[in-house]
């Protein structure tokens, strides 16, 4: 007598099922799953203005203990003159790019350059800093954004003072990230 053994496994068309619905699954699920660069960038923004709000906090107590937290004042944080309004580091407009990097650099810990060394070579930092000389308001962009940045670019980090009250405004915008 002669003895048959039974072989389990997937039939062919078992496997093109699979592989059928593997491949929706990919097409449908893979972009929402490796948008991670876009991710990665808002939350190095994030990291960035949450930095930030620290430095500023910093920067204002330096100012209440130096007598320098109403209108208008000045005061020497890390070797640089950070000129202020209300006691947060107030933005100039007229400031040179370089100027207001500096000044920024000095409250907050970033690996920034200017508008104008950014313009040299993209290359220079991972930020750059950029102002609205009309609005008193310091930008923070990503580098590798430049040739995108244009009047409506939203990937970036708005720093101003308000004029109704003794806060500073942080927007983080990331809707082009």
């Amino acid at each position: 007598m002669t003895q048959f053994q039974h072989k389990s496994g997937f039939t062919l068309i078992e496997m093109v099922v699979v592989i059928i619905i593997l491949g929706i699954l990919a097409v449908i699920a893979a972009p929402k799953f490796l948008n991670f660069r876009t991710d990665a960038k808002i939350a190095a923004l994030e990291g960035v203005a949450g930095a930030m709000s620290s430095g500023l906090a910093l920067v204002h107590s330096k100012a209440a203990i130096e007598g320098q937290d109403s209108e208008t004042g000045s005061i020497v944080h890390t070797g640089v003159s950070i000129p202020l309004y209300n006691g947060y580091p107030a933005v100039d407009g007229n400031d040179s790019f370089d100027k207001l990097n500096e000044q920024v650099q000095s409250w907050l810990e970033i690996d920034s350059v200017s508008l104008t060394k950014i313009l040299a070579d993209n290359n220079a930092a991972p930020f750059f800093i950029d102002k609205s000389t009309a609005n008193n308001q310091i930008y923070i962009f990503f580098s590798e954004d430049l040739p995108d940045k244009k009047v409506s670019f939203y990937c970036y980090i708005l720093y101003q003072n308000k004029t109704t009250n003794t806060e500073y405004e942080l927007f983080i915008r990331t809707d082009d990230c």
